[in-house]
């Protein structure tokens, strides 16, 4: 895919989770953030050296979660540490 490409997701609202969350798995995926998300991956610990990287991917994760939901989705949101956080608080809301 050219990089030039333009990817339209649309913003999450009351009304079109599920395929709000295949597309921004989907981008995710693209991104290589999808592990900060996936339950399956552990959270490194401060002192380790992979938590740098964690820190980097754990922020472009919750821009791209932050920026893809209407305003009045943001209460759920605004107040998590971290990109999973952010995603299962979606999901139990919807």
């Amino acid at each position: 895919m050219n990089e030039s490409t333009k990817i339209y997701i649309a913003k999450l609202n009351n009304a079109n989770y599920q395929i709000w969350k295949y597309k921004l798995e989907l981008l995710l995926i693209k991104e290589d953030l999808w592990s900060i998300i996936d339950a399956d991956f552990e959270k490194p610990a401060i002192e380790d050296d992979a938590y740098a990287t964690w820190k980097i991917k754990d922020g472009k994760a919750r821009a791209h979660i932050g920026l893809l939901v209407e305003d009045n989705q943001l209460v759920h949101i605004r107040r998590k540490n971290n990109a999973r956080d952010m995603w299962n608080v979606l999901r139990e809301h919807q």
